[in-house]
C-alpha cells in the first residue's frame, strides 16, 4: 500500500483521503455558521476538546493565591515559592516578579480577586490588590497577572503567563524595586535611589495639609499616597497609558480599583526627576497637588470638574505666586483671557504657550481668593459645587453668582479686577 508524508508520519492514501474530506466538512459547516452571524460575531471558534479544559475553578485559585500572599508579607521567599509552585520559566518569571515587587511594600488587606479567561483553558486574570502602608482604598489594584494554573498531584502549580507586557508592569509592578515609606499622613512608594527625596515628600505633607486648612478650610485624616516615579516611562507604564502627556510631571489621579465607588484623597503622582530634595518648590508643588486629593470630592457627583476651579484652588493654596502677570492683563482689560470664558475652558493647557497655562492658573486663584476674602470657605465650597453643576456657559455662571454670592455678575466681577490689582 502506498503511503505519503504528512506532518511527519506515515498515513495511508485511504486514510488521507477520508481525513481530508472529514476536515472539508467541519470546515465548510463551520464558515457557514460564521458568516450566517452578524458582522461583529463573525468568528471561527476551534472550542477545545473536553479532555483539554482546565478543571481548576477560579475559587480555587484565589484561594490559592491568598493562602500564599501571607509569606510574601513575612518576607519568606522560599514560603513563597512552596505556597505558590510554578513549573516553566514563564511561570516561575511571573511569580518571582510578583514577589521581589510586593515584598519590600507594608501592606494591609492584601488579597486577590480571580476570574477565568473566556475561551483559554486553565487561564486566569489574577488581580492582587491591597493597601500599601495601611493607605486605602482596599480594592486599590497593585498587580496583574494572566497565570495558566493547572492540578498536579494533587495541588494547583503556576504552569505558565499569558499577560501581555502592558499588564506585566502596570500599576506597582511599574517601579524597578519599589520600597514604601510611611510616615506623617504620607505613604512614599519610591524606588531606593529616590529615598532622599521621597523623606522629603513625606516630610513636607503636614505642611502641606495645614496650609489646606489655613487656606481653605478643608481638612482630612486619610493618609495620602504619593507615588514617586524615577522616568516619564513608569509614569505611562503605571497608568496603563501608551504616551505620558507631557504635563505629566506632578498630578492627582484616582487611584484604580476594581470598585465603582470613588474614593478620596486621590493619589499624588511626582516625576522624581523633575525635582531635587534640596529644591524649595517642593513643598509649594505637594500643597498644590493635596490641594486636588482633598477637594476633588467636591466634584464627585457633577457633571464637571472646571479646571479653573480646581488650579485655582490649588494654587491658591500652592503660595510663592507673583500675580503681576494678571494684574497686567486685568490692567489691559482682561480681554486675551475673560475671566467669564475661561470659566467654561475643560482644559487648560491643550494648544496654550505655558504663559498662557500660567495666566489661567493665576486667574483662578485670584477668583478663589476674591470669594474667600469676601464671603468664606462654605461659600467657595457651595459656588465651586454649584458651578459644577451647571453648564459652565455664561448665564449660568451669573445665575449661580447671583443665586450663592447675593450679587450680579457685574458687582463681582468689578470687585473681582479691583482685587487681582492689590495681589503681588
Amino acid at each position: 500500500m502506498q503511503v505519503r508524508r504528512v506532518f511527519g508520519r506515515s498515513v495511508p492514501v485511504p486514510l488521507l483521503a477520508a481525513l481530508v474530506v472529514g476536515f472539508a466538512v467541519l470546515a465548510a459547516s463551520g464558515f457557514v455558521a460564521a458568516f450566517r452571524a452578524s458582522p461583529e460575531r463573525r468568528a471561527i471558534v476551534i472550542a477545545p476538546p473536553p479532555s483539554a479544559r482546565s478543571s481548576v475553578a477560579a475559587r480555587e485559585v484565589r484561594r490559592w493565591i491568598d493562602a500564599g500572599l501571607p509569606t510574601l508579607t513575612a518576607h519568606r521567599a522560599a514560603a513563597w515559592r512552596a505556597a505558590l509552585p510554578a513549573r516553566g520559566s514563564a511561570a516561575r518569571q511571573a511569580l518571582r516578579d510578583l514577589y521581589g515587587h510586593l515584598a519590600p511594600i507594608p501592606w494591609s488587606g492584601l488579597h486577590a480577586v480571580v476570574s477565568a479567561i473566556s475561551g483559554q483553558p486553565a487561564t486566569f486574570d489574577v488581580k492582587i490588590e491591597g493597601r500599601p502602608g495601611g493607605a486605602g482604598p482596599p480594592q486599590r489594584i497593585v498587580a496583574e497577572r494572566l497565570l495558566v494554573v493547572e492540578r498536579s498531584g494533587g495541588r494547583l502549580v503556576a504552569d505558565g503567563d499569558q499577560s501581555p507586557a502592558g499588564i506585566r508592569h502596570e500599576y506597582l509592578m511599574a517601579f524597578r524595586t519599589p520600597h514604601a515609606l510611611v510616615a506623617d499622613g504620607a505613604v512614599v512608594v519610591f524606588d531606593e535611589s529616590w529615598r532622599p527625596l521621597a523623606e522629603k515628600l513625606a516630610g513636607d505633607m503636614p505642611r502641606a495639609r495645614a496650609d489646606l486648612a489655613a487656606k481653605l478650610g478643608v481638612t482630612g485624616d486619610r493618609p495620602i499616597v504619593v507615588m514617586l516615579y524615577s522616568t516619564p516611562t513608569e509614569i505611562t507604564r503605571y497608568l496603563g497609558q501608551s504616551k505620558v502627556l507631557e504635563r505629566e510631571r506632578f498630578f492627582a489621579r484616582l487611584p484604580t480599583t476594581t470598585s465603582s465607588k470613588p474614593w478620596w484623597p486621590t493619589d499624588v503622582g511626582v516625576l522624581a526627576s523633575a525635582l531635587t530634595p534640596a529644591d524649595s518648590w517642593t513643598e509649594h508643588m505637594l500643597a498644590h497637588e493635596v490641594t486636588h486629593t482633598l477637594t476633588w470630592r467636591w466634584f464627585y457627583n457633577s457633571p464637571h470638574a472646571p479646571p479653573l476651579l480646581l488650579e485655582g484652588m490649588a494654587t491658591a493654596v500652592e503660595g510663592d505666586r507673583s500675580y503681576w502677570p494678571l494684574r497686567a492683563e486685568v490692567a489691559a482689560g482682561n480681554r486675551s483671557m475673560p475671566l467669564l470664558t475661561t470659566f467654561a475652558r475643560p482644559d487648560l493647557w491643550t494648544g496654550v504657550r505655558m504663559a498662557r497655562v500660567t495666566l489661567a492658573y493665576l486667574e483662578g486663584a485670584a477668583l478663589v481668593k476674591y470669594i474667600l476674602a469676601h464671603w468664606g470657605e462654605a461659600a467657595l465650597k457651595r459656588f465651586s459645587v454649584d458651578i459644577a453643576g451647571g453648564t459652565l456657559a455664561g448665564p449660568a455662571v451669573k445665575q449661580t453668582v447671583r443665586a450663592d454670592l447675593g450679587v450680579s455678575w457685574s458687582s463681582f466681577y468689578a470687585g473681582w479686577k479691583a482685587y487681582v490689582m492689590t495681589l503681588q
